[in-house]
């Protein structure tokens, strides 16, 4: 039914001395230039590093990161321009993220990563990100798309985020941030290094939590609890050393006990009390846990060339057991959208208490979807500076060997509801789903980035060879595949003086099909074009570019996150040929107000219009599609995003302001006007934050989330109307020493 182990460790190992033997050829360094040592070019091929690559690219550095201490990686990038999330608890426990109209839906279309690994469960074979890094360890957040967003993958129509942890430091150090706010919120996180000249260690810990803002019909916990632990070793070659060494082995291990539900509102309902959960949910809790193993070898032959070998194994396991239906109507999602609609009225007076169980057909099924997933390879990457006659040459090269597996199993146990309470009901637990999916996928990529006098040029190449096998236990359907993909991309950046530059590229979208898919399934597939001019200089960052993605193939992926039934998971439908255009203006910076009392305003504004449409018309059982007419816009693409954050800074404090808006979108494909029974209203907020440093070492801090206290409609997926959070308040202290 599945691989022997022993054939994923042979390939393993067999990639390892593939890479490592490739990176070694190439990364000797010229023979006239001895490795440590700077040669007579060194200025002007530094010079190509420093500079913005051609293409989009966004950084969220530590200090934009801790000026409004989010936890929710969707706030977090609600500032950058040409990003699209679709919120669904509040909290960005699930993060939906989508990039440049690729749909948002688990955050599967985008490239998602941390420290440069992919960080999902299965990132091929299961890409939904039902796992994701906290924020509050990260240090960076790296957002690229367009062409050099094929170094990533494997999902390259939109793009990909890097999220970095903390750096070791060059001395002993520690960290401890303490915080608590609305609804019990509360939030510690240390962090401990200490730092010798050949040697290193550094350990970190975080714990968040929650009540929820959510009230539960007849009382209960709606939020979470969250721990998080790693540890990190390194040894390294002596400051001294000509070819310098540096091996880091990692780690951590976190888990989630959330209290959370696919289960939203009527617009009756939620026009009444946007906060309310009905009491048929009460029992729905997600609980998982994540292993993560890490080893790092870097190595820097001279000033210009690196290599660095990842081998990496995660382990993610999560149980969510949830009410999603009834044994007489199976589909949530209706029942909730017409709750007046023939039987649909009992179902509905059960789900919310106000009728109990009578017979067996008003049973509520509660769904446990039980999932096991590995990740693991090995990666290496080469980037190395070189010079040949008047062109400068930055090359990033690399190879990996990933291998990824999804167990998955669904219980349904039955419930009745009597006076207004969950009871076992006498049906047996079934098990209604057992499968297993893997994949073994071998990518290799290169890109050159070409700069001559104001000309650099960017070429790029990413070939993914891909093998799966699907195995229904149940029915013992076994299905194998293989395909490969070649993923080109270029662009070129011409600098009209030392701060305007124009730029343009164009690369292949490609976003694979999982194991489970019908054999008449077709990989997403997409050319990508963009076109822009940037300013750079001392004190303003400006981006201004379009860009035009024609889809070849638009895939849908069915999951009960978005809205599909219990029967429909898992399956993948063609959506053939769709365009989506737009533009993104992004700019900020730092402007002095008094130089003399050091004070500063540092500002930032981010625009995003995408337009949308299907190129014909079609009928489909994913829900998000339905019926669709020629000229029809994708679901929940919201045609015009706004933020924009100004404040003061000083050394001793700051205090900031971002104001973000966001226009209505439908929940259904379609044009024109948006009816309400498939509005995604559109939300206006302002969120606040001081810091003032006491010590050098210490400072305290107070936030405010969604200031004007304004809760609307912001998804109607998985089932029924959800609200953002509402007004959240929150003081903390941190020490650095």
């Amino acid at each position: 039914m599945s691989r022997p182990i022993t054939t994923e460790l042979v390939l393993l190992a067999a990639g390892l001395l593939v890479m490592r033997s490739a990176a070694a050829q190439q990364a000797t360094p010229p023979e006239d230039q001895p490795s440590g040592e700077p040669g007579e070019d060194e200025t002007e091929i530094i010079e190509v590093v420093d500079r913005a690559p051609p293409g989009s690219h966004t950084e969220v550095n530590k200090e934009e990161l801790e000026r409004y201490e989010y936890d929710d990686l969707h706030k977090l990038l609600g500032a950058t321009a040409g990003l699209n999330v679709r919120d669904e608890d509040g909290y960005g426990l699930r993060p939906n993220i989508g990039m440049r109209g690729a749909a948002a839906d688990r955050s599967a279309k985008i490239t998602l990563m941390e420290d440069g690994v992919l960080s999902g469960p299965a990132p091929y074979t299961a890409p939904a990100a039902y796992y994701v890094p906290l924020v509050t360890r990260m240090s960076r957040i790296d957002v690229t798309k367009g062409p050099s967003s094929i170094r990533f993958g494997p999902a390259t129509v939109g793009g990909a985020i890097n999220m970095i942890g903390e750096p070791f430091p060059a001395e002993r150090a520690g960290y401890v941030d303490v915080a608590g706010g609305s609804d019990r919120y509360g939030k510690l996180h240390a962090r401990a290094a200490q730092r010798q000249e050949r040697w290193g260690v550094m350990a970190e810990y975080v714990k968040l939590r929650t009540n929820g803002f959510k009230e539960l019909d007849g009382g209960g916990d709606t939020g979470f609890d969250k721990d998080d632990i790693q540890v990190t070793g390194r040894v390294m070659s002596a400051p001294t050393a000509t070819t310098y060494h540096t091996l880091d082995l990692r780690a951590g291990y976190g888990e989630e006990t959330s209290n959370e539900t696919y289960t939203g509102l009527t617009d009756e309902d939620f026009t009444l009390a946007p906060q309310r959960r009905y009491v048929g949910t009460a029992l729905d809790q997600m609980n998982w846990d994540h292993w993560r193993l890490r080893a790092t070898h870097r190595v820097d032959l001279g000033l210009h060339t690196r290599i660095e070998t990842i081998a990496y194994r995660n382990k993610f396991h999560r149980a969510w057991g949830k009410v999603d239906a009834f044994v007489g109507q199976r589909d949530l999602y209706d029942l909730i959208a017409e709750p007046d609609a023939g039987a649909n009225a009992v179902y509905y007076a059960i789900l919310t208490g106000r009728a109990d169980t009578s017979s067996p057909d008003e049973e509520l099924i509660l769904g446990t979807n039980d999932r096991r997933f590995t990740s693991q390879g090995i990666q290496t990457a080469l980037a190395t500076e070189q010079a040949t006659g008047p062109l400068k040459h930055h090359v990033d090269a690399g190879v990996r060997i990933h291998f990824d597996r999804a167990d998955r199993r669904r219980l349904e146990d039955g419930y009745d509801m009597v006076n207004g309470a969950l009871v076992r009901s006498q049906r047996q637990r079934a098990i209604v789903l057992d499968s297993r999916a893997e994949t073994i996928a071998l990518a290799t990529f290169a890109q050159d980035r070409i700069h001559y006098k104001k000309l650099e040029l960017t070429v790029g190449l990413r070939v993914e060879m891909i093998d799966t096998r699907f195995a229904d236990r149940l029915t013992d359907e076994v299905r194998d595949a293989a395909y490969s993909v070649i993923v080109p991309g270029g662009g070129a950046a011409y600098h009209l003086s030392d701060e305007l530059s124009v730029l343009a590229g164009v690369h292949r979208g490609f976003v694979p099909v999982a194991p489970s898919s019908a054999d008449d399934v077709r990989p997403e597939s997409s050319v990508n074009y963009e076109v822009g001019a940037r300013w750079r200089d001392d004190r303003i960052n400006v981006d201004l570019i379009g860009f035009f993605s024609d889809y070849g193939n638009l895939k849908g992926s069915c999951t009960l996150a978005s809205g599909c039934t219990e029967a429909m998971e898992g399956q993948e439908y063609n959506g053939g040929n769709v365009h989506v255009w737009g533009l993104e203006a992004q700019a900020g910076g730092e402007l002095p107000v008094d130089k003399r009392r050091k004070l500063a305003m540092p500002f930032a504004v981010a625009y995003t219009l995408t337009q949308s449409a299907f190129q014909h018309a079609f009928s489909s059982e994913f829900g998000g599609w339905g019926d669709v007419m020629e000229g029809d816009e994708l679901p929940y693409l919201p045609p015009h995003q706004l933020a924009v954050s100004t404040g003061l800074k000083h050394p001793r404090g700051d205090f900031g302001a971002t104001a973000r808006w966001r226009a209505e979108s439908r929940d259904v494909a379609g044009q024109g006007e948006i009816p309400p029974e498939v509005l995604a209203q559109s939300l206006f907020t302002i969120d606040l934050a001081a810091h003032v440093r006491v010590k050098p070492w210490a400072e305290l801090y107070a936030t405010c989330s969604n200031l004007l206290d304004e809760q609307v409609i912001i998804s109607r997926r998985p089932y029924g109307a959800r609200p953002n959070p509402p007004r959240m308040f929150a003081v903390g202290y941190k020490a650095r020493f």
